[in-house]
């Protein structure tokens, strides 16, 4: 050992980590004070109280490899949504850095086809590296369809368009175990969770969405906490180095968050990751792995920042999109000076509390073990999906196609809550007292209505009863709307008093549903009741006059329909089923 180097380890026996090989090991290291992250603690103080302001449930802000902030359940899963794109997109730069991986490969030479007619020979042309750029001009139909830009089918070459579409997307995935024998969910687990020690990761927070009516390629939705993220985002900052290792090349980086195509005048597109063009953004390198709701994993690789934002969909929220911005651009501003050469770090606490079963609940669980239809048949309601019941060393997992993998936890009194999502679960039996599967409250919900449909009195008594003491605004409006019969102006005075402006938008959505269940159970007049009642409480709603129009239209109403969906058209003039609608009436087809 060189002289110089034994003096250094005598003089300095424990030598600080540079900021810029400093990385989370089992856990995450917070910096004590900010400021010597060179941070102005008031006004990141000030941040804090926008952040909660806002529909976001974690927020995480990472510096130097260190956390600065951490808002809100950091340590719970979230569904990720899109941001699984970038994961995969990651996984593709593993293997193009080990030879594994041809990009230029076309779906012909990969052996890629799809349901229906198939691919058209032109659609087959497409290389790997079209789809990684969301620039495959396939336009099949797609599981897990969200945002879908879409034209008709042999009307773009490849590599011509940019359509974000979940076609190339999820086919991605089927190309990554057609090529590499890795499914996603493994080769995630091994190439990124374990050697970036994430916390709360595993391998049954992801699983294969099918829709095989749609396409034979399946979606693969992730779960993943905000801290477990931020290991991700970090990686990305540091273009592919973590600590002294160099899992992924700078060069995959660098070419896989490149802009190949521009979104709008906020974001443009790389392979499956999103590149910021404002110059508040862009002049420190964001990117971002997005998805529904918000959730955000972003990158500032040239300030060697990582900035993380997960919303609960599984509520329905979203965080507020420009405010969130506006947000990120607060975090990045309160960072004013230099940071101190060796700060003060401690370790990063847990954020959610731990749950837990009721005590005496182990002969449920042994109860409960057994495959299920979804929802259970006592409910009166098609069945949807299957779900398996395991007992894992006293554990209650549950498997659902739908929705993945989930342990829940019995509470007492036939009740379980559901891990990550906190849903609340009833065991629901039949007439012998055999257990027939689970439901949620909005599910019994629906078979009281359908029994409602049905003049089934009893039945639908015994499915509210089930539900008499869970609280939320889904059930609470379902209870009250089914007196809206019996009751109706005590039902209309005791849904305004549930109306605030926070939940206006999903009142509406929730009455109109409820229309719809009877529209579709032939229940006619009753539907028109429930959207009648729909526009008095939210006259400015436009979809409440269509709805509306819609059963006037049916029961054969044709003045009355032409009239609420010429005020359905007033309030939105891009509503275009109103005016096809009102089109039809006056033809004499509708």
């Amino acid at each position: 050992m060189a002289r110089w180097l034994i003096a250094a380890f005598l003089l300095f026996p424990s030598l600080p980590t540079l900021a810029s090989d400093r990385v989370p090991g089992d856990r995450w290291m917070a910096y004590a004070n900010p400021a010597e992250a060179g941070f102005d603690v008031a006004a990141l103080a000030a941040a804090e109280e926008r952040w909660r302001e806002l529909s976001s449930s974690a927020f995480m802000v990472i510096a130097d490899g260190a956390v600065v902030a951490s808002w809100g359940e950091t340590d719970r899963r979230f569904m990720c949504h899109s941001v699984r794109k970038s994961f995969l997109s990651a996984l593709y730069g593993i293997y193009w850095d080990r030879d594994q991986m041809e990009l230029n490969k076309t779906l012909a030479d990969v052996g890629i086809d799809d349901l229906g007619d198939g691919l058209l020979e032109s659609e087959k042309q497409a290389r790997i590296l079209d789809l990684l750029k969301a620039r495959s001009g396939v336009f099949h139909p797609a599981a897990y369809a969200g945002r879908t830009d879409s034209r008709p089918r042999g009307s773009e070459g490849p590599g011509r368009y940019f359509a974000y579409n979940n076609w190339d997307f999820n086919t991605l995935a089927t190309i990554l175990e057609k090529e590499t024998g890795d499914t996603v969910f493994e080769a995630f687990d091994e190439h990124f969770a374990r050697p970036l020690a994430m916390e709360d990761w595993r391998l049954s927070d992801g699983y294969f969405h099918y829709e095989r009516d749609k396409s034979e390629h399946p979606a693969y939705p992730f779960r993943m906490s905000a801290r477990d993220a931020a290991r991700f985002g970090l990686l990305f900052a540091r273009d592919g180095r973590w600590g002294d290792e160099q899992i992924l090349s700078r060069q995959w980086v660098r070419r896989s968050t490149a802009l190949y195509s521009k979104d709008n005048e906020q974001f443009g597109y790389g392979f499956m990751w999103w590149v910021a063009l404002e110059p508040r953004f862009a002049e420190h390198g964001f990117v971002a792995a997005r998805g529904v709701g918000r959730q955000m994993i972003v990158a500032l690789p040239d300030i060697d920042m990582v900035i993380v934002n997960r919303a609960n969909t599984y509520r329905g929220e979203g965080t507020e999109y420009q405010e969130l911005l506006d947000l990120m651009e607060m975090v990045i501003a309160a960072r004013r000076g230099e940071a101190a050469d060796n700060p003060r770090l401690v370790p990063l606490g847990a954020a959610s509390k731990a749950l837990e079963s009721a005590p005496g609940q182990s002969s449920l669980v042994a109860e409960l073990v057994g495959e299920y239809a979804f929802p259970p048949a006592p409910l009166g309601l098609p069945e949807r999906t299957r779900v398996e019941a395991r007992n894992q060393d006293g554990r209650l997992i549950m498997h659902s196609p739908a929705a993945g993998t989930f342990e829940h936890f019995p509470q007492g009194g036939d009740w379980l809550l559901e891990e990550d999502s906190y849903d609340r679960y009833r065991v629901i039996r039949d007439a012998s007292g055999k257990i027939a599967g689970v439901a949620d409250a909005d599910t019994i919900l629906q078979g009281a209505v359908m029994a409602s449909v049905r003049g089934d009195g009893a039945t639908e008594r015994r499915l509210k009863a089930l539900i008499a003491d869970e609280e939320g605004l889904g059930v609470e409006l379902g209870r009250t709307l089914l007196a809206l019969f019996e009751r109706p102006k005590k039902t209309e005075k005791a849904i305004r008093a549930l109306i605030t402006d926070q939940r206006r938008g999903e009142i509406e959505g929730r009455i109109n549903g409820f229309g719809y269940r009877y529209l579709q159970a032939d229940a006619h007049h009753k539907a028109r009741r429930v959207f009648e009642l729909n526009t008095r409480l939210f006259p400015q709603a436009y979809n409440t006059w269509d709805s509306l129009g819609e059963a006037c239209m049916i029961l054969g109403e044709k003045e009355e329909a032409i009239a609420n969906y010429q005020k359905s058209l007033e309030l939105n003039p891009e509503n275009d089923n109103a005016r096809d609608q009102i089109a039809k009436l006056r033809s004499g087809d509708g």
